[in-house]
């Protein structure tokens, strides 16, 4: 099965270049918004200390392309279908599709209003095999979703939106960790603050999920595992509950199919806050000790509907799934759907009870460090308890703990119960899915899949002249032994060279550049749109006076500036021993409004004509 990354393709919907908004207003379809103060009492008698935390409401609509949204003729040929739908009050809206059928060639957006948030873009191969998935919430109250159909399609279209993913809470801007605050106020501690720096490879298998359960959506935790025969097969670990809501119900496979994940969903630093969207939709449900009785060990093995893209760097956690105790850890974990914290212990952890049966669960009880009491909260369910090792030995169920009740002690459960003890069924266990060999290995390193090409490169150069040539150096990882080269208005407009050197750019305008790298194991792409910006040789034209001479920095020849009045007359002449700059400023003399400036780097000759407006 394809899989579905939301953030892949990349682009700008056609609309924001070649449509006139004011011409072509687009009405958008109101919803009626749900009943909040509903919303907050249901909230209120669902408090309770299981750490997943509701955030939206699913609302149904009938939206589809046959009956709404508007088409458009392109200038250039092709056509869009556009429609916006908007519910007041919301602070996040997403998509749920209950049909897409996209013809070759088409491809899909969605984004806000302003412009300032964009999914896309989609196309066939980023559809599921059966035509429903969700899209990310996006921040505000109206989403547009833009079709684009190529010119000669004969294949009918085919959209049909079922319902909005209403987003009421949790969805504000990530909350920036107050060093050395009161605790009181946010003890959270980033996870890239000191406290993490230990941890850098295990954070990158923490994975931040939106769940749906029937009409509901939460936030909860999980983690990416390693299995004994290391085939990387994707295999997320939450907890049970993550997928019931509090009166009962129960996520179904079509639910699961909607689940978004969050790969990478951190600041870079101890107290920013910009973030970076990666997400996959979908996961299949393989085991849990979701025993309506007794909730056991309280585990959700998941598994993605379709592959990781490498660019997402995963890493797969290691496990210990024996029965020795830790003194020294963290969790690493999402509380509120916020950016990934880390919290930590140093005292020896304790054998509790979650539910009738004894001993299930770890209890941990958290310590303060330099930037603050990192705890769990609402969202935190699920995620993993590390050990001193880097091993993953539990998953979070829930507990006290809290920036206003530090000292409550929360429970994980144990690793090693969920190895066979929740249930004899496969379903009802971890060890089949995570020694599927079974080689008796109860301890396993955590591990990148190195095998994985990850396009990437770089240039000598962003700004060149009309004429003006570049140099490719390919930075990819994983060791790819085949490249493609696109390069929009070059020439070569192609190459299969690894680091190809001499593009010669002929077109005025901002340039795209995609590479493409494939090994045994994968392919990868990545497109750096607008990455080469072709200038006019000189600049401004008309000018004031001085104009600026941009030069082709590769060519290291002598260069010559020459500028001949309207009788022919030289009147300035500039050399330069060796290029060593792309651009140069030059003050016309003061008399004359018309000069004739040739360029003259190595064997290449041009000649521009100014206009001097005094």
């Amino acid at each position: 099965m394809p899989s579905f990354s939301q953030a892949d393709r990349g682009g700008s919907p056609r609309s924001f270049l070649l449509l006139n908004s004011d011409r072509l207003p687009l009405q958008p379809i109101d919803i009626e918004p749900v009943d909040r103060a509903l919303i907050s009492k249901e909230d209120i008698e669902d408090a309770r200390l299981e750490k997943s935390y509701r955030v939206g409401v699913e609302i149904p609509v009938v939206v589809s392309s046959s009956n709404n949204g508007q088409w458009d003729d392109l200038p250039q040929g092709g056509r869009l279908w556009r429609v916006a739908v908007k519910c007041k009050g919301a602070l996040g809206l997403g998509l749920n599709f209950n049909s897409m059928s996209l013809p070759r060639g088409a491809d899909l957006f969605v984004y806000t209003p302003d412009h300032r948030f964009v999914i896309g873009a989609m196309t066939s191969a980023e559809i599921p095999v059966d035509n429903k998935f969700a899209t990310r919430p996006l921040l505000g109250e109206e989403l547009i979703i833009e079709y684009y159909e190529p010119p000669m399609v004969h294949q009918q279209l085919l959209i049909d939106i079922t319902g909005l993913a209403y987003i009421y809470r949790g969805f504000e801007a990530p909350t920036i960790t107050n060093q050395k605050s009161d605790l009181l106020v946010n003890c959270e501690v980033n996870v890239n603050c000191e406290e993490g720096a230990d941890w850098q490879k295990q954070k990158q298998g923490v994975i931040k999920i939106l769940t749906k359960v029937g009409s509901k959506y939460f936030f909860c935790s999980g983690t990416l595992l390693n299995n004994t025969v290391q085939d990387f097969s994707a295999l997320l670990l939450t907890a049970s509950h993550c997928s019931s809501d509090f009166g009962g119900g129960i996520a179904t496979a079509d639910d699961f199919s909607r689940w978004l994940f969050y790969f990478n969903y951190e600041s870079p630093g101890c107290s920013s806050t910009s973030v970076t969207e990666l997400t996959l939709t979908g996961a299949q449900k393989i085991a849990a000790s979701d025993n309506p009785s007794d909730m056991g060990s309280d585990f959700l093995l998941l598994k993605f509907l379709g592959d990781i893209p490498p660019k997402y760097h995963p890493f797969y956690c290691g496990w210990d799934a024996g029965y020795g105790n830790s003194s020294f850890g963290v969790c690493i974990h999402h509380p509120n759907g916020e950016i990934k914290k880390i919290s930590t212990y140093n005292t020896l952890l304790g054998s509790g009870t979650w539910g009738s049966t004894p001993n299930t669960h770890w209890m941990v009880k958290w310590a303060a460090t330099s930037n603050g009491f990192g705890v769990t909260e609402g969202g935190s369910s699920g995620s993993p308890l590390f050990d001193e090792e880097g091993l993953v030995i539990g998953t979070l169920t829930g507990g006290p703990s809290s920036c206003e009740s530090p000292d409550g002690e929360d429970l994980f459960g144990k690793i090693s119960y969920s190895w066979i003890s929740n249930g004899t069924e496969p379903t009802q266990q971890l060890k089949p899915w995570l020694d599927p060999a079974n080689t008796g290995i109860l301890k396993m390193p955590g591990t990148f899949n190195e095998n994985l090409a990850v396009a990437d490169f770089s240039s000598t150069g962003n700004v060149i002249p009309v004429g003006g040539t570049i140099d490719f150096q390919d930075l990819s990882s994983g060791k790819p032994d085949t490249w493609h080269w696109y390069f929009q208005g070059g020439d070569p407009a192609e190459s299969s060279v690894r680091n190809p050197s001499g593009i010669r750019f002929e077109r005025y305008g901002e340039m795209n550049v995609k590479l493409v790298v494939s090994n045994a194991f994968n392919s990868d792409s990545i497109v750096k749109e607008k990455f080469i910006d072709v200038r006019a040789v000189v600049s401004p034209n008309p000018c004031n006076g001085v104009v600026n001479i941009l030069t082709d920095i590769n060519n290291q020849d002598d260069l010559v500036i020459e500028v001949f009045d309207m009788a022919g007359k030289i009147a300035q002449r500039f050399a330069y021993s060796g290029a060593s700059s792309e651009s140069y400023s030059i003050k016309l003399p003061e008399y004359g409004n018309v000069f004739t400036i040739r360029v003259i780097h190595g064997n290449q000759i041009q000649s521009h004509k100014v206009v001097v407006v005094h």
